[in-house]
């Protein structure tokens, strides 16, 4: 069994944009040393949406993640920057990363709000359109994978 974590967030303006890379640059770089990252993948979309799709050996390993400081550093902006921000997390046999389009079902279906100041209609309603630019993905290796 691993453990996978997703999420999509929406900035609210290109003007979020640098400082929303730099905190991804250096959580990217924390995601790359976390004992227990797998693989990864994330997605770059039409209107400013980011999805992010990480697999772990056990959910403790990306709850240490999930608390370093450049993680925690980028989502204590999170509310300021998106008007959307939604994430899932479940567990599964295979040892391989889900396809994108399970991730936009999971993240319908299954999904759990985060806080933001100003969310869109469709955030609450997690009524999210689904993804455009396949093409912007990068994909991530941890440093015990194969």
């Amino acid at each position: 069994m691993v453990f996978i974590s997703a999420t999509r967030l929406r900035l609210k303006s290109i003007w979020y944009l640098p400082g929303f890379m730099r905190a991804n640059n250096a959580s990217l770089k924390q995601l790359l040393i976390t004992d227990g990252f797998l693989q990864g993948k994330e997605l770059i979309d039409k209107g400013l949406v980011f999805w992010t799709l990480t697999m772990w050996d056990k959910d403790a390993d990306m709850k240490t993640f999930r608390n370093s400081v450049p993680h925690r550093k980028a989502m204590q902006q999170l509310p300021a920057w998106c008007n959307e921000a939604t994430y899932a997390h479940w567990l599964q046999e295979e040892a391989t990363l889900p396809d994108w389009t399970t991730i936009h079902e999971r993240m319908i279906k299954d999904g759990v709000v985060s806080k933001v100041r100003n969310p869109t209609e469709r955030h609450a309603a997690k009524n999210f359109p689904p993804i455009k630019w396949l093409k912007t993905e990068s994909n991530f290796k941890g440093k015990g994978s194969k």
